[in-house]
């Protein structure tokens, strides 16, 4: 559960940093951890789910 928080809230950094401070660059890493996070979590509770 608190990974899918971290994914949340890296996806909630995201938002603002592009939408509501507009910056560009480097913040779309931070998208790129969150769906990273939140695909290995998917995954992992997929698998622990099947056993």
């Amino acid at each position: 559960m608190i990974i899918w928080l971290v994914a949340a809230a890296l996806f909630a950094v995201w938002f603002v940093g592009k939408f509501i401070l507009g910056k560009e660059g480097f913040i779309h890493v931070v998208l790129l951890c969150a769906v990273s996070v939140a695909v290995v979590q998917f995954v992992h509770d997929r698998r622990a789910a099947r056993r």
